[in-house]
């Protein structure tokens, strides 16, 4: 999908060359309309139609701050096609500052994608961000990271579709957006993006459509923004929507399995691993202790890999979770791909 004229959703409408705001209301609530912003920046030139969306989960701060960022650093003068926006998708979670689900319906959004325009107002925010949003695009990025209490190390996902033209140009978004980790992941259903997603509902609706973490815990610290910001410029310098030559580097690493060590037992959490560190089967990557100081288990992984989610949480109960790994490998070359490496 290419730009050549005015681009409108709803109340915000952006002609060629010209950059718009405002908000999009899709429900009511006993305290007023329920809305979510909306950032246009429609190209002078034509090209491709690209939306990005952040907030999702709206305690994942660096994707929203990268996003803000984003759009502040794009004109209408420098951009070939258009860029629709959405800094906050879930703006009741951002002003609650309330992780994972809705505070309204108590549904997690990035769960029921596609949504229902007659459903519950996290169901119809889906349904409008499917339909409206980024439906009017070609390409699609949906910012997370971490929630509270998750610490995560950064990867570009991409679902795919079945159809090879479409899941090549996901493939190449993910190795653009991720300097070092991405995921494709099949019908196998172990690695992300899952059925519920936005990005895997988008991508079933011919949409390339990626999901892109870093960040987590409720932080905001640089590296996590830049991660993400660094990836959509690249990403658009991939699509020719600003001038620069892409960068696609030579040494990324891929995924596609992972697998999770719990508790078995109860007390307090010593931690023993971060994100990233590798980790060997049989490791001791934690301990618990009862509150009387005794050690009660030394947590062990079955498997080898890398730790890509730590929990926050220091005390645990029986089977909570303790530290997902993944299991990388190199990635293959991509060839044709017309980039600097």
């Amino acid at each position: 999908m290419a730009t050549n004229g005015a681009i409108g959703i709803r109340t915000v409408r952006a002609e060629k060359g010209e950059r718009t705001q405002g908000f999009i209301e899709i429900g009511q609530t006993p305290g007023g309309p329920m809305l979510f912003p909306l950032i246009i920046i429609n190209g002078e030139q034509e090209g491709p139609v690209l939306c990005l969306t952040a907030g999702v989960h709206a305690t994942e701060y660096p994707p929203i701050d990268a996003l803000m960022k984003v759009v502040s650093r794009l004109s209408p003068a420098g951009l070939r096609g258009t860029v629709i926006a959405v800094p906050v998708v879930s703006m009741a979670m951002f002003q609650t500052r309330t992780p994972f689900i809705s505070p309204i319906d108590g549904l997690n959004l990035n769960k029921i994608a596609p949504g229902n325009a007659a459903g519950s107002l996290s169901e119809i925010l889906a349904h409008v961000l499917l339909e409206e949003i980024i439906g009017a695009a070609r390409y699609h990025i949906d910012l997370h990271g971490g929630d509270f209490g998750e610490m995560l190390l950064p990867f570009a996902a991409y679902k795919l579709s079945g159809n090879a033209e479409q899941d090549r140009e996901g493939e190449l978004l993910v190795r653009f957006y991720s300097p070092r980790f991405f995921v494709l992941a099949d019908d196998a259903g172990i690695v992300p993006p899952f059925p519920g997603f936005l990005t895997y509902a988008a991508s079933r609706k011919g949409v390339v459509s990626m999901l892109a973490e870093a960040g987590g815990n409720g932080t905001l610290e640089p590296q996590d923004v830049a991660f993400h910001v660094d990836g959509v410029f690249n990403v658009l310098r991939h699509l020719g929507m600003i001038d620069g030559d892409p960068v696609l580097p030579g040494d990324q690493i891929t995924s596609s399995d992972r697998f999770l060590t719990r508790a078995t037992r109860s007390g307090l959490l010593r931690l023993n691993v971060a994100i990233g560190d590798r980790v060997e089967a049989g490791q001791a990557v934690a301990e618990i202790c009862n509150v009387f100081g005794e050690t009660v288990e030394v947590v062990r992984p079955a498997r080898a890999g890398v730790a890509g989610l730590v929990w926050g949480h220091k005390v645990v109960n029986t089977g909570d979770p303790i530290v997902r790994c993944w299991i990388t490998e190199p990635a293959r070359p991509f060839p044709g791909a017309g980039a600097r490496q």
